[in-house]
């Protein structure tokens, strides 16, 4: 059956009378999966089933929610619309049967926090203890990465709280920034590399060694490759990418390899004899760290205290 968009959106009670959670778990794992086979097994329904469900999805909103080619199945506006709204809902979904079951429990919560390395390894670990001292069945779930991961994580509503930058000029959600801390970059090696000896040198001269650098899209990868231009050279061909500090550190101390690390992060090596920190200066810096949440959705309780603690 054709579906042509109405241009009209139904009403709240439309809404409500015919919209079922297992069709937005549908749309979500079409978007992901590409396929309405694989969104169908993933959900548990056959093939037709799925089929008849995102039919009387599309004809309940008078929209076309997937274009349908033979390459799979792409979202249209109105289905990324869809999707962006499907993924908060049925977090909140979630976050209620978590909720309901930390109560049968003893339990009192969970929260989800997203985090960049710099804040993980300083002011974010500090706060969780206090906050734990203060809530000890609180459940806390920690995810480590860069800031252009985390921040549609929280789009999505996996996260309560990212601790990290506001990176997404492109971002279509509106969010609350609350600045923490400036973070300085240093550039390390392992104790035992010969660098460590010297007590000066340029940055062109290590342009032929091999360098772990952080992924392409992330804000210290940018930071890193501008210091690169400004001291006139290219970005180095023998690259490691990876966004894991533990994976970073453990290659330097098995390698003469180099890497640019935050600086908290290079002073807790350093202290115990893992890294050296070269005598080099980062002159870009990656703008203030802050604490990143959605304004529209609803926060956990504990999410107050975490952010008093991190002030």
């Amino acid at each position: 059956m054709a579906i042509e968009n109405s241009g009209t959106a139904p009403s709240l009670r439309a809404i409500l009378g015919r919209l079922r959670l297992r069709q937005l778990a549908l749309v979500v794992a079409i978007e992901e999966l590409g396929s309405l086979r694989k969104a169908a097994d993933r959900i548990g329904v056959s093939q037709p089933a799925a089929t008849k469900m995102l039919v009387e999805l599309e004809l309940a909103l008078g929209l076309v929610l997937f274009e349908r080619g033979r390459r799979g199945m792409t979202l249209t506006v109105y289905g990324e619309t869809l999707v962006r709204h499907a993924h908060l809902i049925l977090s909140d979904i979630d976050r209620l049967r978590e909720d309901l079951a930390g109560l049968a429990s003893g339990a009192s919560g969970r929260l989800a926090i997203g985090t960049i390395t710099a804040a993980a390894a300083g002011p974010l670990a500090i706060a969780i203890a206090r906050l734990k001292e203060r809530r000890p069945r609180l459940d806390i779930s920690i995810t480590v990465e860069t800031s252009d991961v985390l921040l549609p994580m929280l789009e999505q509503g996996r996260l309560d709280v990212v601790i990290g930058r506001a990176v997404q000029a492109e971002q279509t959600f509106d969010i609350a920034f609350t600045e923490i801390a400036e973070e300085r970059l240093s550039i390390v090696v392992g104790a035992h590399n010969p660098l460590a000896e010297r007590s000066e040198m340029r940055l062109p001269e290590l342009s032929d060694a091999s360098w772990i650098l952080q992924p392409r899209t992330s804000p210290l990868r940018q930071v890193v490759e501008g210091t690169f231009r400004d001291a006139g050279m290219e970005t180095p061909v023998n690259v490691v990418e990876t966004a894991s500090v533990l994976t970073a550190t453990t290659l330097l101390q098995h390698s003469d390899m180099i890497a640019v690390v935050p600086h908290s992060v290079a002073l807790h090596y350093v202290a115990n004899g893992l890294l050296a920190i070269l005598p080099l200066d980062v002159n870009r810096q990656l703008d203030p760290y802050g604490a990143i949440t959605l304004r529209d959705r609803m926060h956990p309780p504990a999410l107050a205290d975490l952010m008093r603690l991190l002030a």
